[in-house]
């Protein structure tokens, strides 16, 4: 009788605890989801009015524009890590990109 209770503590114990690991994770799932396309052209939009600022003040080969491409790089990172695409006719040429 005694193994009985304590076989059916430990299924309990068990069930309790996945059930709280699946609830604990779904929202991670949830997350990856997203659509990340408006967050990717905000960073990036906002990278370019600075590089753009930048060389309009200190010129195309400065160390504060070769700073502000590396912030350009950065985001475009960003958004290949979140899977969310960007006008590439916009952000990837001229200027925007280090050659």
């Amino acid at each position: 009788m005694l193994g009985k209770q304590f076989l059916g503590r430990i299924i309990l114990s068990t069930a309790l605890g996945a059930g709280l690991l699946i609830a604990a994770g779904a929202p991670a799932f949830a997350a990856r989801d997203r659509d990340w396309g408006q967050d990717c052209r905000r960073r990036l939009e906002d990278a370019r009015v600075k590089l753009d600022r930048d060389v309009s003040r200190y010129g195309e080969r400065s160390r504060k524009v070769d700073r502000d491409r590396d912030r350009m790089d950065d985001a475009r990172r960003w958004c290949r890590e979140h899977r969310a695409d960007w006008d590439h006719d916009r952000f990837d040429f001229g200027v925007y990109i280090r050659r």
